[in-house]
Parts: structure tokens; C-alpha cells; sequence
């Protein structure tokens, strides 16, 4: 069992499908002592998104380039000790300072290039989420920084020494499926 911080004895955490619960992804020693990166924090609404409020890491910092996404997430409760809100963009960020750095759903908003280099930059423990679409998408966001500007294989992951796990149609969108991977590194 993780170290989560109880209220009355009862953990609370929002119902996941096993497969894109991050309990089951990220290091479970000492998850309390982690200094941790959250990478295009983004709406803050998807199945990965609504956990990491829950996840009592030692040090939390968000990091968005996205002004009004940092804001609507000061607003939410979050269990890590220390909490911070960077607007930033991470190909002009270090990362030197953290234990694990998560991007879910960055990736393909940066140019290809601009991505690996990020990839390659990063020392520590990465986790990575994103999608294996065989198209660009419409920004629906009304944010330029939501614009997909790269398409991605599990070989560009696997080339790079990165651990791989394929999730199977798992987008659904207007009429439109395709697969997610997971990427796992150090």
C-alpha cells in the first residue's frame, strides 16, 4: 500500500481503469520523498491529470506554458507537501533538481526536434504519456500550445532506450481511434 495520506482512515482516490492508474506506474518506494516535474499541466481534467492531486510526492512542481492552466490549478487541493506553480517551457527548463519528470500529453505539442532533445536532456526517471496518432488533430482548446506538432511511433521511444508498453485503441474521438503509449525511462 502507498504512503497516501488518510482522512479518518479512508483513502481517498479517484476510480481508475488499472491500466491508467499511476499507482501502478510510478516508483512506489518512498513516493513521499520524490521531487517531481508535472510537465503541460494542461485543463487538468483527464484520467491521468485528476490523480496527480493525490499523490503525496515531497515536492510537486507544475509547469505549463499556459498561464490560465497554472491558474485554474492553484484553485485544486493537492496532498504533496510543496507545490509549485512554473510558468515555463520546458525545452528552456532544467530539470536537474527532480526525482522523476511526468509528460502526459506534451510530446506532440512540440516540434519533433524539439521533443527529443527535451527526451535526451532529462537524467532522471521519465514517464511519459501520449498518443500514436496517424493524423494531426484539431486544437479544440482555444490554446496555441495545444496545437499537435509532431506524430510519434513507439520505435521514436524504444530507439531511445525507453521501456514501452502500446495501449490498443485507446482514443476515441469523433468517429477517429487510435493506440496511447506509455514510455518508461531509468
Amino acid at each position: 500500500m502507498w504512503p497516501f495520506k488518510k482522512t479518518n482512515d479512508f483513502i481517498f482516490y479517484p476510480p481508475m481503469p488499472f491500466f491508467i492508474d499511476l499507482r501502478n506506474r510510478l516508483p512506489r518506494e518512498k513516493i513521499d520523498k520524490l521531487k517531481v516535474l508535472n510537465v503541460g499541466i494542461g485543463v487538468g481534467n483527464s484520467g491521468l491529470a485528476v490523480q496527480i492531486p493525490y499523490l503525496p510526492f515531497e515536492r510537486l512542481d507544475l509547469l505549463d506554458v499556459h498561464k490560465p492552466y497554472l491558474e485554474s490549478a492553484k484553485a485544486r487541493t493537492w496532498s504533496a507537501k510543496q507545490v509549485n506553480f512554473i510558468d515555463a517551457d520546458i525545452r528552456n527548463f532544467g530539470t536537474s533538481i527532480y526525482d522523476l519528470v511526468l509528460m502526459f500529453d506534451v510530446l506532440e505539442h512540440l516540434p519533433k526536434e524539439d521533443s527529443l532533445t527535451v527526451m535526451d536532456k532529462i537524467k532522471c526517471k521519465q514517464v511519459i504519456f501520449i498518443p500514436l496518432e496517424n493524423q494531426y488533430r484539431e486544437n479544440t482548446f482555444n490554446a496555441e500550445s495545444q496545437d499537435h506538432l509532431s506524430l510519434w511511433t513507439e520505435e521514436d521511444f524504444k530507439e531511445r532506450g525507453y521501456k514501452t508498453e502500446v495501449l490498443k485503441n485507446f482514443h476515441k474521438e469523433g468517429g477517429e481511434v487510435w493506440d496511447a503509449l506509455w514510455a518508461l525511462k531509468n
